[in-house]
Order: C-alpha cells, then structure tokens, then sequence
C-alpha cells in the first residue's frame, strides 16, 4: 500500500481499494483499467440480457401461460382493450390462477399494454427487472469493495444461465431473483456503509431500496422467500459483525441490523408455520408461501436445490464451491476500513445463500422445488475470488483442479441426461428435443475443454521475473532422463513398440487395398489401436516439452517487468494497464457462460417454441388456407399468425378437421400425436402414405398438412413406414404370429446402403423388413441375437424405437424396423449365425413359417472380419 493511501487511512478517510488495485501501477492506469472493465460487463450484460430477447419465440405451454395471464391483466385492469383475442379466456384473472404472486403477471401485462402482442414485450419488462437486480449488486460490491469487484460480479452474473434465461423469458422468477438483490443490497448497504458523515443520505436512499426490494419480493414469491430471506441474511451478517463503537453511524445500523434480525425470525417462523399447516394435498395460493400449495408426487430429495444449481448456472457451478472457499479469507494487505467492509460483503455473501438455501429446501416438499432467487450474492463470491488473487492472495493448483474436475462430472452429466440442460428454466416434465442433441453435446464438450484447460492454466501461482523463460535446459531435461533411464533399455523398448505399431498400420492399409484382403486377421479394432498407440506414443513423448512451452507462454505474457521489456507500444501499456491472469481466467468462463447466452440457449428455445414453425405455415400457405393446433396451446398463434386458431381435443379430431373438405388444411402438432394421426391419415389413402410434415426442423412441434403440394415430406416416421416394398441382401418367407410376413434383413452402413461384412467397433443398423397381414394384438419388443465362437450380440431394443405402437399398424403396411448397434472389439472374424424376432416379456411371438429355434427366427449368417 502507498503511503498516500496509509494516511488517508490514518485520518479516519474511507480507503479507497482502487489506489492500491495493483502494486506498481500508476493510479491512473489503475482507475481507466477499471473504467474499461465496468464498461466490458455491462456491455457483455446488455447482450445477454436483451439480444436474444426477440430471437426465440414463445415456450407452449410454460411461457405462454404466463403471457395469457399478463394479456388478461392488461386487458382489464391496464386498459389494454386491443389485446382481447376471440375464443379465448378474457376475464381478469383470479389469484388461484396465478398460483403466486401478481407482481411478474403486472409486469408482463405492463409490456403487453406498451407495446401490444408480441413475445419481446411480455419479456422486456422481465429482463428490466433482470438489469435492475444487477445495478443493485454492482452498487453494494463498489461502495463495500472497489469497482474492479463489482464489475467482476456483474460479469459472472450476466453470463449464468439461471439468471440470464429467467430475465429474458416471460417465467416470471426473474422478479423474485431481482427483489432478492435489491433488498439485500438496500438493506446491507444501510447497515454496512458506515462513513465518517454518520447517517447520511445515502444510507436512507439505500434502506429505501431495501424496503422497495422486501415488499417486490413479497410479491413475487411471498413472505418467506421475499421477505425472511433478506431480513434474516442481513440481520444474520450484522450479528457476526456487529460493532461495538458509539458514534451515530455505528448506533444506526446497529439498531437497523437488530430489526432486520427481529423481523427476520418473526416472518420466519410465521411463514414455517404456515408451511406446518399446509393442507395435504393441494390447497389455496398463500401469501406466507408465495405460491399455491402443490406437494410434489415425488418429494424431493435434500439435495434438490443443489442439484438444480449444479446444472442451472454451469459453467460458474464448478467455480462457485471453490469461491465460497475463498471468500472466508481476507486479503492480509487490506487496511482497518477496507477490512471492515470487506468482511461485510463476503458475510453477506455467505449468509444470504445460506438463509435462501435453508427456504428454498424446507418449501420444496410443499410447494416443489422453485428457481433458486439468491444468484447475485453467488456471483458476488465468485468476483471476490478473482479479486483476491489479483492482490496478491495465495493460489493454489488444488483449486483450479477442482474447478476442472467439476466441470467434467457436470458435462458427464449433460452428456448422460440431456434434459438437465434445460434445469435452468426450472420448469418440470419437460423432454430434451432429439433433433438438438448431437448438436448440444458438441457445444459444451468443445466450452468446457476451452474454459476447463485454459482456467487451469491461468489459475496457478505467480511467477517472479527472476523465473527463467524458454530455457533450453529445461526442454532438454525430459529427453536426457529418456535417454539415460534404464542404461538406454527403456528408449529402445519404446522405439521398437513404435516401431511395431507403424508396422500393423502399414498392413491395415494394405488390407484395405487388397481385393481379397489377406490381413483380415488383423481386425478394425486391432488397426484402430495401433493407430491410436502409434499416434499416442510420440505425443506422449512431446508432451512434457509443450506444457513446459505453455507455462514459459503464460510467465512471459503475466511478466510483472514485461511493460519495461516491451518499450512504450500500445501492448505493452495494454498488458500491464490492467489484465490480469485472473480477469484472464474470469474472461474464460464469462465468455463460455457468453456463448451459451447468445448461442446454445437460442437454439436451444428455437427447439421447444413454435415460433419457427408458425413462420414456416406464413411462407407455405396460400391466402386463406385455414390453420388448426393440436397438442400445442391454441394461444401461441395469437403472437405468430395474428388470429385465433382453433384448438383440436384430439389426433382423431384433428384428422377430421385436416379432411373436412378438398381445400388445403395445415396443422401444428405435437410429437406426442404423430404417430395417431399418421395412422389415421395412412387409414383413408389409397395406396397408403404417411402423412404430409412440411416442417420438422424441431423433433418437438411439427407443421403439418392434408397435401404436399409438390414440397418433400419430412415426416420422420419415413424411415420406417415404408411406400415400397424392399429388396433386401437377406431376403427370407417367414411368418410371425400369422400377424407379420418377414420379408428380409439387411445391416446397414453409414451411408444407408446395405453392407456384406461387419467391423468390430463401427457404427450399423440392423433392418428388419415386414408386411402386416393381420392387425397385430399386444406390444412387443424386438431381440436380435449375433451368435458363433461362444459369443453373443444381443440387440434387443424397443420396435420402430417406441415411436410407432403396434395397434396403430395396418393390414398391408410394409415395415422397415432399423435399429443402430455395433459389435464390441472381442468379435473376432469369421462367419456368425444370425436370430431375430419378437418378445414381450419371457414370451416370444410364435415363428408359423420359416426355420427358427425357441421361436428364433434363424436368418442366416453375417461375415464378421
């Protein structure tokens, strides 16, 4: 610290952290370093928050009942008298149909009447709330921190998904996570911000806001979410620092820190009483409770709030346990007054979660498992964090290796349940869409391998400028050890394994060029690992060089003295002005958290919304052409096709409606009826034909007609419902049942052309192709079994994948059940038997023609090589 900074200090002057940000920087530099910071966040949360806001429409039903709510308020009680939509409910709504607090539903109507009908207004008013909360957060982290802190804080806050989505979507718990902020932040600063003045105006305008922030929250979520939660965070946090000097400031919040104490545990208790006396089954909306009474079928878990965290804000998840951590400690340089309010920001930090946790929890079996609201006070810890390594704070390897390891079991997680990536819209019986999932996985598997490594790497001690940089000793080092280790024994073996696995490489791709390959012994599986070894051992052996490379890369760039090597060039004011190998490593994480904002989540929304399919009905239609809903909520065509549509009950009245007379009629649907109506529209159509999809983008919400009218069919039921009768590699004159003739087998390759032989380790399909001689009674499933050499491949799997049930085939459908699998690298060549049919349960369906055994349908053989 400077020793203007110590007097200052002396004479009881609030410390100012930004003069002593950085150790042997000018305060200049320091104070634009941190302007283009602040700048930087609220640019990158203006982005976040409103970019997308238009770009994905409406999620049916959870975003559109909220909407139609807001329309009727602002219908009725805003004078919005052009929202009203014929044929559907216009009356003000009652409090048992909102099941929470009205203040989301007002603000949604407040768009609505502003601005009309349209999905970005309903969410501008939420994502206002969204930016106010943040405000609120970066004014308590700058007056009890520096503003390097709160601009950290307002980083990580824009750029975690449970924040951001719920600002940007018409969910309404952005109301809750913004009253949360604003009283927390009101209230702490009143009670914290303790100048020389005494109580001063500020601290009155902050317990104003607080107050604001109290009676917002009552009304979005209740009393014990709204109102215990911050006045027993506060009052809590005053308790452990409470001061015991007697000048008018410190009697001020002492006193202001007792009531929020006392008035925390008294709306505490009150509201626990209430969740006490909660009706067993569902019950009336409740004000303690913020929400209807709805137990759960299935009473969550302890952990239930954890487990929606994990998933709802990665990738700052896996950093915030190591940031609580480290907001235990304070920075050992930091004087007596920046002390003081230090330890006021990270006990507030702490406490407020913790309180928000212990709610959240003890609600959940009564009224289920709600967004988490305390999400400032985590991103407050996590810019402390970051904070604290820039002054100087020791670092540790363990901590980024957990963040790593972390972000790891999470992507595992994502990777193994596709649908904990939409736990951060906290919304419950939701289905991942298919058609993203590839897509989805490649995203975060490439985010989390770039922030992972590189948070690593930027995580680590600092180093001196006496550290050397790119010594070739150094680099020599690993090679001489190599060399010398085992009198030379160790180097030879490893060349002559190289040498070996270059050899087996030559000779698959000899294999590959022989027409009559003799080398088949050798096996797909046996070439891939040598492949893999003899790729593997070299960079194993370069390894040590390169991570060597990296640090050297990494103690150059963060060189304390490299400003003075550089000269005066604009790099070298650049990279000693401000960055730092913390806000490097912050920049990281906020850039993928950045990516999933403006890339993945939109998407992502664009799977689940009808908005896209609403637009292709706009581009294909003619004038005139009528448009009906089935399975999707009738009021999502008041925002994309301007009019009310009507709403079919069901696949067979939507079949009705679709051929009511000889004019185009078009429909938007529901995955869940495809295969009903399908069946209905194949029912009437001579020859039988699947029924026209004209848009299939989503796997979710499909456009669909009575006509094609010239355009392809994208119905995805194609590839197994078939127009023509196959003519498969295989073919066989087998019966099943007297139900189903099978006609023949065929694996498939890549590229859907059937193949002769298989690999081991490759990808296939499996087809089996029947025609339906009878309707087909029961639901079974289908065992295919590769047998010889005492081994077995067993590929049972649901028929047509559970997406086409037997009761809906019809006499003369031809059939094509593809199913994917591959065989496990222990399948050595040769010639395998092969026995396919059908089973439910210990049963297998009667084989009445063909040979079989135990009503396995014998099939013939498959080269394996």
């Amino acid at each position: 610290m400077s020793d203007e900074n110590a007097g200052a200090s002396a004479e009881g002057a609030p410390f100012d952290p930004e003069k002593a940000a950085i150790s042997g920087r000018a305060p200049g530099r320091v104070q634009n370093s941190s302007r283009r910071l602040v700048w930087l966040a609220f640019l990158v949360a203006g982005l976040s928050f409103f970019a997308p806001l238009a770009s994905s429409g409406i999620w049916d039903p959870p975003e559109r009942e909220v909407a139609e709510l807001g329309r009727r308020i602002a219908l009725n009680l805003l004078g919005g008298h052009g929202l009203e939509v014929t044929g559907s409910v216009n009356e003000v709504p009652t409090r048992a149909e909102l099941g929470r607090g009205e203040l989301p539903f007002t603000s949604v109507a407040l768009g609505f009447r502003l601005f009309g009908l349209h999905e970005w207004a309903g969410r501008l008013p939420l994502a206002l709330w969204g930016f106010i909360g943040l405000c609120a957060m970066y004014v308590l982290c700058r007056r009890l921190s520096d503003a390097r802190t709160a601009a950290f804080a307002v980083l990580v806050l824009a750029t975690m998904p449970l924040y951001f989505l719920h600002a940007r979507t018409m969910l309404g718990d952005i109301v809750t996570m913004a009253a949360l902020s604003l009283s927390s932040a009101g209230l702490g600063l009143a009670v914290f911000d303790r100048g020389p003045n005494g109580v001063g105006a500020g601290r009155l305008l902050a317990l104003g806001v607080g107050v604001l922030g109290v009676v917002c929250g009552v009304l979005s979520r209740g009393v014990l979410i709204g109102a215990a939660t911050p006045l027993l965070g506060v009052g809590v946090s005053w308790l452990v620092l409470r001061s015991s000097r007697v000048t008018s400031a410190e009697r001020f919040g002492n006193a202001l820190g007792a009531a929020c104490l006392t008035m925390g545990v008294v709306t505490g208790f009150l509201a626990c009483r209430a969740l006490y006396l909660a009706p067993a089954t569902a019950g009336p909306f409740s004000l303690w409770l913020g929400s209807a009474v709805n137990r759960p079928r299935i009473l969550p878990t302890f952990d239930a709030v954890i487990l929606q965290l994990g998933h709802a804000l990665f990738p700052w998840s896996a950093v915030i346990p190591v940031a609580f951590g480290a907001a235990l400690r304070l920075p050992a340089s930091e004087p007596a007054e920046g002390r003081e309010r230090q330890a006021a920001l990270r006990v507030l930090t702490l406490a407020v979660p913790a309180v928000a946790f212990c709610a959240y929890g003890v609600s959940a079996p009564v009224i289920g498992v709600l967004p988490f609201g305390a999400v400032t006070a985590l991103s407050v810890a996590v810019a402390l964090m970051v904070r604290d390594f820039e002054r100087g704070a020791p670092v540790s390897r363990a901590r980024a290796m957990v963040v790593v390891a972390l972000a790891i079991l999470l992507l595992v997680d994502f990777k193994n349940f596709p649908e904990k990536a939409l736990s951060a819209f906290c919304v419950s019986d939701v289905h991942f869409p298919e058609s993203f999932q590839h897509t989805a996985e490649r995203f975060l598997e490439v985010g989390t391998l770039l922030f992972g490594g590189l948070f690593f790497f930027l995580m680590q001690e600092r180093s001196g400028s006496e550290e050397p940089r790119f010594d070739a000793r150094e680099y020599q080092a690993w090679p001489r050890v190599l060399r010398e280790l085992w009198a030379g024994n160790l180097l030879f073996a490893l060349l002559v394994v190289e040498a070996a696995l270059v050899g087996v490489c030559l000779l698959g791709l000899i294999a590959n060029l022989l027409p009559a390959g003799r080398f088949d012994w050798l096996g797909a599986e046996s070439r891939t690992a040598a492949l893999g070894g003899a790729v593997a051992l070299p960079l194993l052996g370069l390894a040590p060089a390169a991570l060597t490379g990296i640090r050297d890369s990494f103690r150059t760039l963060f060189d304390p003295e490299l400003g003075n090597s550089l000269g005066s060039g604009r790099l070298s004011r650049w990279l000693s002005g401000g960055l730092s190998r913390a806000q490097l490593a912050l920049f990281t994480v906020s850039g993928f958290g950045l990516s999933l904002s403006l890339g993945f989540y939109p998407l992502l929304a664009a799977q689940i919304s009808p908005k896209q399919v609403f637009a292709a009905y706009q581009r294909l239609s003619h004038p005139g052409e009528a448009l009906g809903t089935l399975g999707t909520g009738a009021g999502s065509a008041s925002y994309y096709a301007g009019r009310n549509v009507p709403s079919l009950e069901n696949a067979a009245r939507a079949f009705d409606w679709l051929n009511v007379d000889n004019e185009r009629r078009w429909l938007v649907m529901r995955s869940a009826d495809l295969a009903q109506l399908n069946s209905l529209y194949r029912a009437h159509q001579t020859p039988a034909r699947n029924l026209p999809v004209l848009d299939a983008r989503s796997s979710e919400i499909f456009l669909v007609s009575n006509r094609l009218g010239g355009l392809p069919n994208e119905n995805p039921l194609e590839r197994w419902l078939l127009d023509q009768p196959p003519h498969p590699k295989h073919p066989l004159d087998a019966n099943l049942g007297n139900e189903l003739d099978v006609l023949g087998w065929d694996v498939l390759g890549s590229d859907g052309q059937p193949i002769e032989s298989l690999e081991p380790g490759r990808h296939y399909e499996f087809a089996i192709y029947y025609r339906v001689v009878q309707p087909i009674s029961g639901n079974w499933e289908t065992f295919v079994h590769i047998d010889g050499f005492q081994r077995r491949f067993n590929a049972d799997h649901p028929t047509l994948d559970g997406k086409y049930p037997f009761n809906f085939w019809h006499v003369g459908d031809i059939i094509a059940d593809r199913s994917p699998f591959t065989l496990e690298p222990n399948f050595g060549p040769g010639q395998y038997h092969v026995y396919f049919g059908l089973f439910t349960g210990s049963r297998r369906l009667e084989v009445r023609r063909g040979q079989h055994e135990e009503n396995r349908l014998n099939a013939g053989f498959i080269s394996v090589r």
